[in-house]
Parts: C-alpha cells; structure tokens; sequence
C-alpha cells in the first residue's frame, strides 16, 4: 500500500530508490497531490514530489524510482553513524550503542553511545541540529560507561526533557515525550496519550504514566488531576479492557 494514498505524511521521512544516491528528504507540506520536502540531513534544498512517487517500506520489492519510508530512528542512527566515523577516521569505532525515536519527530527519543561525551558529545549535537533536531545530554538513560543524548524537533525542545522508558525493549518501542513546558510542577503529560473518548468539558485528568501487565503498552493516569498522594495512579480505561484492576507505578503520586 502506498504511503501516498496517506494524508499525513508532513514531517515523515523518504530515502530515494535511485541507484547510487544516498538522499534522504523529510516532508514538511503537502496537498492533495504534491509535497513539498527538504534534505533530512541538513534542512536545505527545498523540493517538489509527486505524493505517487512515495512508497511504504516493503523488503519483498526492490525499487528503482521515487522514495521509500524510512524509519526516525533508522535515520537517526545513520545520522550519527556518518557523524562518528568521520570523527573518528575509521568506520570500527562501534561509538554508537543504540537509538530510540518516535515515528512523530516531535516526540523524537534517545541515542546512547559508548564513549565518553568530552571526545564525541559535541559532534554528535552539532549534526542533530543541522537535520533540525534539538539535542543535549540526557543522563536518565545511561548505565555505565558512556552517555546519551536525548534529541527532538528543534522547535519542541524548550519542553520538559522526561521521556518514557519501558524497562522491556523488544524493538518495536516507541518512546513518548512529555508535552509540557520545563521545570512544571504537574505530572509529566503527553497529549497524544489521551483518550479521545475524553470531553473537553470533563475534568482534567492526572496523565502520569502508569506502568500495566507486562507485554503491554504503558497508559496514562485517568484519575483526577491532583488527586490524594496516597492513592496509585491508575489506568481506568486499561483496567476496563483487562477485566480488573490493572497494576500501577510502585511510586506514590
């Protein structure tokens, strides 16, 4: 199924099928019959492409033409992995650990690497905002040697830096990052994880993350905003699905 058959594709990301290039656009409008992208890795070159010569990522066809979906944390990865082999000179520095991402860049996730941040931190930051990123460090996600960048839209960045971080990482994550400004005294809020069967006119909720059975996604809090420290949070809605009380956060609110 092609992606162009999609309305939402601003943001996402397409690698060319042409023999011998290595491009990689990122698609920042569209209508109902072009989209307008740009160099993911550097932001400039601005393009016109048919939204029919946009492709979903499919191993079973090798394509020659137009463009293929490429995942964030794939481009991150090559991203960096291009970064780290020029400073280095050498393509065997294995300076690169992992990366996490969202497919919704605004999201955007982690990189762990395994040197020190004084001999590659710096290179590293500096090639994420040349693709439109903001990075700095992001301590929460290091055990052991080594450090991590967290990274998002640039224009996302001044928000609160706290990202969920499952403890199983089976390969099909993708991390959540809190939408509310730095420094907030609420609990860490994600507004795509709210339910959309929510009023407007109901009352707030509480939206912390609440972790569930294993092998599931984590929810949010639907309590009450400010409700009594002494009480767990609580995914209500998971506990409907689940036929019982679901298992909250071990912490207090």
């Amino acid at each position: 199924m092609l992606d162009a058959a999609s309305h939402a594709l601003t943001g996402r990301l397409y690698r060319s099928c042409r023999a011998g290039s290595a491009a990689v656009v990122r698609i920042t409008g569209e209508d109902a019959d072009e989209v307008t992208a740009v160099d993911a890795f550097t932001g400039g070159r601005v393009r016109t492409l048919s939204r029919s010569s946009l492709h979903a990522e499919d191993y079973r066809l090798s394509r020659r033409s137009g463009y293929v979906s490429l995942r964030e944390r794939d481009f991150v990865a090559e991203l960096l992995e291009a970064t780290l082999d020029k400073h280095a000179d050498s393509e065997e520095h294995g300076a690169l650990h992992s990366v996490w991402a969202h497919e919704d860049w605004r999201s955007g996730g982690f990189a762990r690497l395994t040197w020190d941040y004084e001999h590659i931190g710096r290179p590293c930051e500096e090639a994420l905002r040349r693709a439109g990123y903001g990075a700095e460090p992001f301590p929460r996600a290091v055990s052991g040697a080594g450090f991590a960048l967290r990274f998002r839209r640039a224009t996302e960045q001044p928000l609160c830096p706290e990202l969920e971080i499952p403890r199983g990482k089976d390969g099909t994550w993708e991390p959540w990052s809190c939408d509310v400004e730095r420094d907030h005294d609420s609990p860490h809020h994600n507004v795509a994880m709210r339910y959309s069967w929510v009023d407007d006119d109901a009352p707030e909720l509480c939206g912390a993350w609440v972790s569930a059975t294993p092998g599931l996604r984590l929810g949010s809090c639907s309590l009450p905003a400010g409700h009594p420290r002494k009480e767990d949070h609580r995914d209500l809605l998971l506990e409907y699905l689940l036929g019982g009380p679901g298992r909250g956060r071990s912490g207090r609110c």
